[in-house]
């Protein structure tokens, strides 16, 4: 039996023109509408078949005929949606969702479409259908606990995701996404174990491991600061770029300056004291093109995040002589920071033992040589 066609229309005013070529953006002229023509047909190339483009009143039609009698047309678009193309998928979803209103798949993937694009109430609801049609389809259960999360309900949240776990325990993004929830509720107890569990089953999910991070961190940053480093250090190596590494990146600084500062109690560092005395000696008379390039290396060497604590480890730099620690580095860092802009800093909280190197420093320049 042939297929039905895929059928959907939509305004020309609302075609996302970032799609066309900037010469082909205004609706309604013949150069607008072959451009769009040869978009849906492109778009839709992989799918077989055919694409008709029609265009009457500022309406866009469209309309996709398979080639074979037994052509799946779910197939090409789960390809398109794994490719990263919703504009040409979600038209082609809320088609066929009028076809078959009860079809899981179709449910489930424009679901995750709307929750992707956050459309939350139209997602929760196509995927709480999903998970009516099919009670045991634990991914069902796991969108809509992330539809649920993203629209801040965690108690239908939590309830989606419990059911997904006890359907599959050995799903990691079940375990995973109900981890950063109940730590989000503060039952972090619990949300660590989930995590753990998450780690355990995908040792190379870097949102796994930056979740279990965040979440000891949370519990107790003294107590878990080495495991979360560790973790953290996983996280750069698997995924180096990026907003996950970015946030892997602030997660050491947070436990290196734990660290820093339980090394010194409640007193000054004088350690840090004379690192930044070392900064004002070496940066004083130095304009700030000069300073320019030092601080952009320091900063470079500082995104990575140093090791503050480790004081036998030792860094070279192309635009300073000498060896330096990573304590040594970032209170110079913070020193020439300070010349371009005294309100800022490195970030870093070494304010108290800059002050007293400030102080350390017109004392031991004021008297007579």
């Amino acid at each position: 039996m042939t297929p039905v066609p895929i059928h959907f229309q939509i305004e020309e005013r609302s075609f996302d023109l970032s799609l066309l070529p900037a010469t082909a953006r205004q609706p309604r002229t013949p150069a607008f509408r072959q451009a769009v023509t040869t978009y849906y047909r492109k778009a839709y190339a992989s799918l077989g078949g055919t694409v008709e483009v029609e265009f009457q009143e500022g309406t866009i039609s469209v309309t996709w005929r398979a080639a074979e009698a037994e052509r799946d047309p779910l197939a090409g678009i789960i390809g398109l949606l794994q490719a990263g193309n919703y504009a040409a998928a979600r038209p082609m979803l809320e088609t066929l969702l009028t076809l078959q209103p009860d079809d899981l798949q179709v449910l489930y993937n424009l679901g995750m479409v709307y929750s992707d694009e956050g459309r939350l109430d139209d997602a929760r609801r196509l995927l709480r259908r999903a998970t009516e049609v099919a009670p045991n389809h634990a991914n069902a259960f796991v969108a809509l606990g992330v539809a649920a999360l993203r629209a801040n309900d965690l108690e239908e949240g939590e309830n989606a995701l419990r059911k997904a776990v006890a359907l599959a325990p050995a799903n990691p993004y079940a375990q995973r996404t109900l981890g950063t929830l109940l730590s989000m509720k503060g039952e972090v107890r619990d949300g660590i174990a989930a995590l753990r569990l998450a780690v355990r089953q995908a040792p190379h999910d870097p949102i796994a491991l930056l979740s279990l991070a965040q979440a000891l961190m949370e519990a107790n940053i003294a107590t878990h600061r080495f495991e979360a480093d560790g973790l953290l250090r996983q996280v750069l190596d698997l995924a180096p770029h990026g907003e996950i590494a970015e946030k892997a990146k602030h997660g050491r600084r947070r436990l290196a300056q734990q660290g820093f500062r339980e090394a010194g109690g409640d007193t000054l560092r004088m350690d840090a004291v004379m690192y930044c005395v070392d900064g004002l000696k070496k940066f004083a008379g130095l304009s700030q093109a000069e300073l320019a390039p030092i601080l952009m290396e320091l900063a470079a060497l500082g995104q990575k995040g140093l090791p503050v604590n480790d004081a036998n480890q030792k860094y070279q730099l192309r635009t300073l002589p000498g060896e330096y620690s990573a304590l040594h580095l970032v209170c110079l860092l913070h020193v020439g920071i300070k010349q371009f802009n005294p309100s800022q800093g490195s970030g870093f909280d070494v304010e108290q033992e800059y002050a007293a190197a400030v102080e350390r420093y017109r004392h031991s320049s004021s008297l007579p040589s």
